[in-house]
């Protein structure tokens, strides 16, 4: 009598893979009071959040990286102006233009011709 080992799937003789697991960025906006309360504002680490402060028109972007230590930078709002209408020449206004181009070129013209 001999002797043969079982038939086995060799899938099932590996170990199963265990993803490694990566943090993930958390991104919210936050209400603040000042920056001192952005700075005591707590997150866990490898996160980010943007605190508006509600007093000016200020927010803080504040970082935590993989030890947990935190970056803080402040930026203020400010209002865009508010953009000028486009003028656009009317048709007639533009005959005039015209006009009055023509009416001074020949005058160079003429000027120019009585110079020779």
């Amino acid at each position: 009598m001999s002797y043969y080992p079982p038939l086995q799937n060799p899938f099932m003789m590996q170990m199963p893979q265990v993803m490694p697991q990566v943090p993930t960025q958390t991104q919210s906006i936050q209400y603040v009071n000042d920056k001192a309360s952005a700075e005591a504002y707590q997150m866990p680490a490898n996160s980010s959040v943007i605190l508006m402060d509600t007093n000016l028109p200020r927010f803080y972007m504040k970082q935590t990286d993989a030890s947990g230590v935190a970056t803080i930078k402040s930026f203020d709002f400010k209002e865009t102006e508010k953009e000028k209408p486009v003028e656009y020449v009317t048709k007639a206004e533009f005959e005039a233009y015209k006009a009055k181009m023509k009416v001074g070129r020949h005058e160079s013209n003429t000027s120019d011709a009585d110079r020779k």
